[in-house]
């Protein structure tokens, strides 16, 4: 089989190169056990190549593997749908998975040798690491789990010989898309559309607001009065939610995030914005406390974030007392169903105890 390896470049001679690519991706998962928690399987951003980006890939991670054990990590490598592959083609790869232990050194590193065809699309390990006492204490950091993925491929097609006299060191700059995106939003250039809020106006762009946001992709696409005026008239959220929600859509990052977490909650609901939505709820349960324990509660219940819900119903159990003696448990106190929702809580809580 052809190996990945150059040989050495000489004048006048020709060799025969594999056209070979690496994909490199770094994937940090913050709050591990909170996932571990809920159960369900988790993707990473879709990645390729810095000089191919025909074929796409994603990693889906199960915090509890693939039985019924739940006590090993299962990780997998997708062939992503957008990537651009022939059906005659087929590709030779090299897939290393490794975590990144509390000093930033790679450990428990798996290798597959696979050849890839465009009817096949995953691969991967259904025990990649178990979960015992060396993984809580070594790998995860502040209950953050960090994987990195490898992927080395090359053409394999009849095709693949190519005459070089030497080969070439380009160095390719660092993607600045982050910045470029929010010069856009701050710079307010080539927009098409104004939210307003409160007599306040704030210039975007349709096509960007239609690509992060289901809500608005659908206002832009039927017979909708904002799309005729260009205009949406917002009413029931703040100047500054909405500036941090749009600085949010362009850039994907939130820096007010915990000053601003409760609007946003609810902006993030109203425009389907579910990693928003997701990063509000990891934010509000942070920083949880007896005194704002209902207030959190009715958030969760109010905007349908059923893990941060039940999360603060746990924490409500563990501390009735002080929870029910607050300003915020009696402003909670007609909404029956969620109160009940709580009791419920704390009698099977009781009942487990007396057993």
């Amino acid at each position: 089989m052809p190996s990945f390896c150059d040989s050495v470049c000489k004048p006048n001679e020709c060799k025969t190169k594999i056209r070979s690519d690496i994909a490199s991706y770094v994937w940090t998962i913050e709050d591990f056990h909170f996932y571990e928690a809920k159960g369900e399987p988790l993707y990473s951003h879709v990645f390729s190549s810095v000089t191919n980006n025909q074929v796409k890939w994603y990693l889906r991670l199960n915090p509890n593997g693939e039985t019924d054990a739940k006590d090993s990590i299962s990780l997998f490598l997708y062939l992503s749908q957008h990537s651009s592959i022939e059906k005659n083609e087929k590709i030779f790869a090299e897939i290393t998975f490794c975590v990144v232990n509390n000093g930033g050194q790679e450990e428990f590193c798996k290798t597959l040798t696979i050849n890839i065809f465009p009817d096949v699309k995953n691969w991967g390990l259904g025990e990649f690491i178990k979960k015992d006492a060396t993984f809580e204490n070594k790998i995860l950091s502040n209950n953050t789990l960090t994987i990195r993925c490898k992927v080395k491929f090359s053409d394999m097609n009849d095709n693949i010989a190519e005459d070089h006299q030497c080969d070439c060191n380009i160095e390719v700059p660092e993607c600045n898309l982050y910045e470029n995106l929010a010069s856009l939003f701050e710079n307010q250039e080539f927009t098409d559309v104004v939210l307003s809020v409160n007599g306040k106006d704030f210039p975007a762009h349709k096509n960007i607001l239609a690509a992060r946001s289901p809500v608005f992709r659908a206002m832009f696409t039927h017979s909708t009065k904002e799309k005729e005026l260009n205009r949406v008239e917002i009413e029931d959220i703040s100047e500054q939610v909405v500036d941090e929600m749009l600085k949010y859509i362009y850039t994907g990052k939130c820096l007010n995030l915990k000053k601003f977490a409760e609007g946003l909650l609810a902006a993030a609901d109203k425009y389907d914005l579910y990693q928003l939505k997701a990063m509000c709820a990891k934010s509000l349960f942070e920083g949880l406390s007896v005194e704002n324990a209902a207030s959190v509660l009715a958030l969760a219940d109010m905007h349908g974030v059923k893990e941060l819900k039940n999360k603060v119903i746990k924490f409500i159990v563990s501390n009735p007392t002080e929870v029910m003696g607050t300003e915020g448990w009696k402003n909670i106190r007609s909404n029956f169903e969620l109160v009940d929702e709580v009791c419920l809580a704390l009698a099977k809580q009781s009942k487990q105890t007396t057993n």
